[in-house]
């Protein structure tokens, strides 16, 4: 499972959405805070809308907010929604080096590997993020 800058952003943009359970929250404002581009921003909060990680409310006073509680979204969520297809390349991948004669042994190392990843990364979420000692609160 690979991580890109479009997962970094959507939970940079996650994590100041849990700084702000107040109220709902523009775009431009994480955007800015974040220094994201406005646009790339609201494609990656339109797939987590469509992942019923946020919601959307419109008018004036619009924004988007969590759509449940931080300590209930996990990373691992985060990542499905915006990489889905990420399991079927590793599987294809994997099926790839089993062909050869030691892909076996590197097969199964992978797997294990992968398995304690995604069991980290089911176990953090967006509460555990906040509340760590690095994130800078107003």
């Amino acid at each position: 499972m690979v991580v890109n800058n479009t997962i970094l952003y959507a939970l940079l943009g996650l994590i100041y959405l849990a700084k702000n359970t107040k109220r709902s929250v523009k775009i431009g404002e994480i955007a800015k805070a974040e220094k994201i581009s406005v646009s790339f921003l609201q494609k990656v909060f339109q797939a987590l809308s469509r992942g019923k990680i946020v919601k959307a409310s419109f008018g004036p006073n619009g924004g988007f907010v969590l759509a449940r509680p931080a300590g209930k979204i996990t990373l691992y969520q985060v990542i499905k929604v915006m990489k889905p297809e990420e399991d079927r390349t590793a599987k294809a991948l994997m099926c790839e080096v089993c062909r050869h004669r030691d892909g076996k042994l590197l097969v199964h190392f992978m797997m294990h590997l992968r398995d304690d990843f995604l069991q980290y990364l089911k176990s953090v979420n967006l509460e555990n993020l906040v509340a760590h000692p690095l994130i800078k609160h107003k």
